[in-house]
């Protein structure tokens, strides 16, 4: 089968991943305090230090991905192998997890840190959006758990054939912005902005953008610039809907499609994303594919993994900033060499 390398992705994900490491630095240690004072820096250094826009950057990135290897597949060989897919997706995704795991087990052991019995159970099945409130060490898996049980049953679905898929990818986008609305007149412990009732819809635009890959660049290949600055000034704005006076009534819209995090921005998230991969190869391309982009995005998962442990406001010499982001960079480098590429090499036999 042959390998999709689609240009700018890693781009993206190196972004995603700056968005959720300030954010994490905002939340800990409150390092904007010096620049926001200049009010015209505030919306840049909102949107650089919004996590959940990050996330979601992330899911639309893997729903376009894993659908489009899919689809790939079965124009090559007219048929989906479930073994290989299933295959591939635990050693991408299992063996770096898992030793962060461990070395958090002899962590405890040593007295160092300390995480719940309930906290262990749904960091090993990958249920962490169920264990709330999330604990600070494994808390960040509840994205990884969303993106693993979301795809035990995409593949499924996938074989059963186009229109299926299609419709199903529709409906998971619709259903959200309802389960939103209906948790905001009746709220739940289980529903909130970091569970899988409210998150999936983000891979399913992922994963529709692949569907309609071919006509979605017809109709956009003439307005690429347009639809890229439009996206980028909306999701800029798009947080502050809530203070805008509600006489405006913008409730009704921001409520069930939410903000940064929600439906529409999601949206916004994958017509960015059609133009970096397949607009013009201008400024913004040449950014995203630069060098220093490119690797922060090859190493995506191994700081996503392993940056929550240094980015802690506590007296250990490791979780002291800005030292602690050195410290993340070494842990992310010796995860994706001695840990992830090994894996990888051999997730390449099961394409």
């Amino acid at each position: 089968m042959r390998k999709i390398r689609y240009p700018s992705l890693n781009g993206l994900r190196a972004v995603s991943i700056i968005l959720v490491i300030f954010h994490h630095l905002e939340y800990s240690y409150n390092i904007d305090r010096n620049l926001i004072n200049i009010k015209w820096l505030t919306p840049f250094i909102d949107l650089i230090e919004d996590g959940p826009l990050g996330v979601n950057m992330f899911f639309v990135i893997s729903g376009f991905l894993i659908t489009s290897l899919l689809y790939e597949e079965e124009l090559a060989t007219a048929a989906i192998s479930l073994k290989n897919f299933y295959t591939r997706r635990i050693l991408r995704i299992f063996p770096a997890y898992y030793f962060l795991l461990f070395v958090y087990f002899i962590l405890q052991l040593l007295g160092i840190i300390s995480i719940s019995n309930a906290s262990w159970l749904t960091a090993l099945t990958y249920t962490k959006y169920l264990n709330w409130p999330l604990d600070w060490y494994t808390g960040h898996a509840w994205s990884l758990s969303i993106e693993e049980q979301f795809y035990l049953f995409w593949p499924l679905i996938f074989i059963a054939g186009d229109k299926v898929r299609k419709i199903a990818a529709a409906c998971l986008i619709i259903i959200v912005p309802v389960i939103r609305l209906y948790s905001f007149f009746h709220p739940a412990p289980w529903i909130n902005d970091l569970t899988i009732f409210t998150r999936i819809d983000a891979i399913a635009v992922g994963c529709l953008f692949a569907l309609y890959k071919e006509k979605i660049i017809l109709i956009l290949s003439n307005h690429w610039n347009k639809l890229f600055y439009f996206s980028v000034i909306i999701l800029l704005f798009l947080r502050y809907l809530p203070t805008v006076p509600y006489k405006i009534h913008l409730a009704t819209f921001y409520i069930p499609l939410g903000l940064t995090h929600g439906t529409f921005a999601s949206i916004l998230i994958a017509l960015i994303m059609m133009y970096s991969i397949f607009g013009p190869h201008g400024v913004w391309f040449k950014i995203l594919n630069s060098k220093v982009l490119n690797y922060i995005g090859v190493l995506s998962y191994s700081i996503y993994l392993w940056q929550q442990i240094f980015i802690m406001n506590t007296t250990y010499w490791f979780n002291q900033y800005p030292f602690n982001l050195v410290l993340i960079l070494i842990a992310a480098l010796f995860s994706y060499y001695l840990i992830e590429r090994p894996f990888l090499k051999l997730k390449s036999k099961f394409n």
